[in-house]
């Protein structure tokens, strides 16, 4: 074999090669670039992208454990879920509504005479939360993350009304009031960390510590008409109005003590 003829050989076979490392490099570059894309990194329990979850509260001490719906800034009862927008981000809201109606009757005798007097009063609380967490990566069951979240609560008005009787044999007094007073609106910031600890595949616990701001202004104007009927002579009306309002904004650290059971679908 000639000098020619032996470069013909080993030109031929360095072609081949560099052709054949072309190839396996052209394969490989979408793989490496796909890895680079995805930086996030979580455990196999973790909720993934469109799952929703839902949380319940658990606290109290052993013999008394208790359990209920998550709180928001002002501290009304909401019903608390996540929807995960991508593996690492998910947004957060909660919505409650709390109605109270509270009625009091008392009856006494005094002689012959009959005092009665019934109460009753109206209010309601409506909530709305929203807010994004952001996840961060990891490969244990510990799943950290920061979120900041906004809370507003509409206060409705608080009516009360003040019935009283004083029943005798000349016949019947009544003494009946109405006090409306308006309700307000509270606004809250949230910004801070978490993480839940899974136990299986979208089951977890977890807990939250966060810097508060918190804005309520609550309370106007109060309207307070009372009408007198009373056994002989003419109907008396009074009817007042007057100012009281609340304004009230407090910075502060607000720590979630008990532990959030959630489960992701």
């Amino acid at each position: 074999m000639n000098i020619s003829q032996s470069l013909t050989i080993l030109s031929c076979y360095l072609l081949i090669s560099i052709g054949t490392t072309a190839q396996e490099a052209a394969k490989s570059t979408p793989e490496k670039a796909q890895k680079e894309i995805t930086t996030y990194v979580g455990h196999s329990f973790f909720p993934q992208k469109k799952n929703i979850g839902l949380s319940i509260v658990m606290n109290g001490l052993i013999d008394n454990i208790q359990f209920n719906s998550a709180q928001n800034s002002i501290g009304q009862n909401i019903l608390f879920g996540r929807y995960y927008l991508e593996n690492d981000l998910a947004f957060r809201a909660g919505l409650g509504f709390d109605w109270g109606r509270i009625k009091r009757q008392t009856a006494d005798s005094v002689g012959q005479t009959l005092v009665e007097k019934d109460s009753l009063v109206n209010q309601f609380v409506f909530n709305l939360s929203f807010g994004l967490e952001k996840h961060i990566s990891t490969t244990n069951r510990i799943d950290p993350y920061v979120f900041a979240q906004i809370d507003l609560t509409f206060i409705g008005k608080t009516t009360t009304e003040i019935n009283g009787r004083t029943v005798s044999a000349a016949g019947t007094a009544r003494d009946d009031r109405t006090i409306k007073q308006d309700g307000g609106l509270g606004f809250g910031l949230n910004a801070g960390g978490g993480f839940n600890y899974f136990l299986a595949r979208n089951f977890s616990l977890g807990t939250e510590l966060a810097f508060q701001l918190q804005i309520v202004k609550e309370g106007g104007t109060i309207a307070d008409n009372q009408i007198i009927t009373p056994l002989n002579g003419s109907t008396i009306s009074n009817f007042q109005r007057r100012e009281d309002q609340i304004n009230q904004t407090t910075l502060n650290v607000l720590p979630t003590a008990s532990i959030n059971i959630s489960y992701f679908f």
